[in-house]
């Protein structure tokens, strides 16, 4: 969710549905505000994204011959995709039956596979085209550069049914400079970033891909995509409507993507940090698919990182040792908001690097998996380590240097707003 305390999550970006299905990752996540300068290392494999030109679509096939089960012969031709960033995209084609006319077809979208999309087309007789239109607004506006995999699908008078194969797209913003590169495990859009930031994404998620396929069991079904924007004026303009200050960065499972805006030049950290704790989001959506939002999941994200802003497992030792190690399974644990929300991902960072070293990486992935069966967290963890809940706090408070017994209550309030700053934070 969070890295940076100056980028607080937009729940709104996700919709009611999945925030009453308590999605693992599918959430608005906290992103990233910076520090450090770069490293100057130019990476001349990658291809400034121009203006001028629009990323292809499908707008030149000569078109495509199909029979349905009722045994129509299907044609559609000049098959094409526009961009009409920000407010939305639209669908055009040319469909016929041999049985009879076209009396119905309509256009289904997703960006990721999962949840569909779709719009009515209409039929316009001028241009002998089939065209369907999605308009943006505040409410369900997406980010530029989504992957939009679509198809058509078509009736006629005599009954029969058609859908087409599917095609793929992107969602692009043609009205800016933008520099697209792509790894084997990542793809990444950057605007108003230095040249290089796109392969250094690249090189990080490449670099953490073993850690990613062994504790899940596997990689994404699909790349996922990381849209890093450098300009505050581009940033808003693809909310439409409605842009809270305080938000700087957002991960939608849904969409396959995190979206970030870039403050300050630290963008090591950007590559090494903040993106693979987003991606590690989209994996717990993937691969378990709910939980409510805590240190859990915020300290199994911080895991991935493969670079840290400070030591944090120094830090939670000191917390160990001063007394104020908070109890961990048997309560909500420490929280991720407020003014102690780096509590909960550090302090939960701690609890899967000790699972980890104490029963191998494979331990990751017998817990979520077993969460993923519908058995309860704690009881995963029973299930994977062999041990009580309470031997379970018992062993990682020992091996963080406090005592065996774990205080009753976090001795810190816990402030359940959203502040402009916390201490400690990504």
């Amino acid at each position: 969710m969070m890295r940076k305390a100056t980028t607080l999550i937009s729940l709104a970006l996700i919709g009611a549905v999945a925030l009453a299905a308590g999605l693992f990752g599918g959430a608005g996540f906290q992103a990233l505000a910076q520090g450090d300068p770069p490293t100057q290392t130019p990476y001349p494999t990658q291809t400034p994204y121009p203006t001028s030109t629009p990323y292809p679509t499908p707008a030149d096939d000569a078109g495509e011959d199909a029979a349905d089960e009722g045994g129509a012969a299907w044609t559609i031709a000049d098959n094409t995709f526009t961009s009409l960033y920000p407010r939305g995209f639209r669908f055009s084609a040319q469909i016929e039956s041999s049985a009879g006319e076209v009396t119905r077809a309509r256009v289904v979208w997703t960006h990721t596979p999962g949840t569909q999309r779709s719009r009515p087309a209409a039929y316009d007789a001028e241009t002998d085209r089939w065209v369907a239109t999605w308009e943006a607004s505040g409410s369900d506006a997406v980010p530029p550069w989504l992957g939009v995999s679509y198809t058509w699908e078509a009736s006629d008078t005599a009954g029969n049914r058609f859908t087409s194969e599917p095609v793929e797209v992107e969602y692009a913003d043609e009205t800016r400079e933008w520099i697209r590169t792509e790894g084997s495990d990542i793809i990444v859009f950057t605007q108003g970033l230095p040249e290089e930031v796109g392969q250094m994404v690249v090189d990080a998620m490449e670099q953490q891909r073993d850690l990613f396929e062994e504790a899940w069991g596997g990689l994404l079904p699909y790349k996922p995509r990381a849209i890093l924007f450098g300009d505050r004026d581009a940033w808003e303009e693809w909310q439409i409507t409605y842009v809270d200050p305080r938000i700087l960065g957002t991960t939608v499972s849904d969409w396959g993507a995190t979206v970030q805006r870039v403050s300050g030049t630290d963008y090591r950290d950007l590559a090494y940090g903040t993106v693979p704790h987003e991606v590690a989001h989209i994996y717990q959506d993937e691969f378990v698919g709910f939980l409510p939002v805590s240190w859990f999941n915020e300290g199994n994200a911080t895991f991935f990182e493969a670079n840290q802003q400070y030591d944090y497992l120094a830090r939670v030792r000191d917390i160990a040792a001063s007394g104020r190690l908070p109890n961990l399974l048997e309560s909500s644990g420490p929280s991720i908001r407020g003014t102690n929300a780096r509590d909960g991902y550090d302090i939960g960072y701690t609890f899967w690097l000790w699972l980890t070293e104490t029963y191998g990486v494979e331990a990751h992935r017998e817990v979520m998996q077993a969460i993923r069966g519908g058995t309860g967290r704690n009881a995963a963890l029973e299930q994977v380590t062999g041990l009580s809940l309470r031997e379970i706090e018992s062993r990682w408070r020992v091996w963080l240097g406090a005592s065996e017994t774990a205080p009753t209550l976090f001795p810190t309030p816990t402030l359940f707003t959203f502040p402009t700053v916390t201490p400690f934070g990504r």
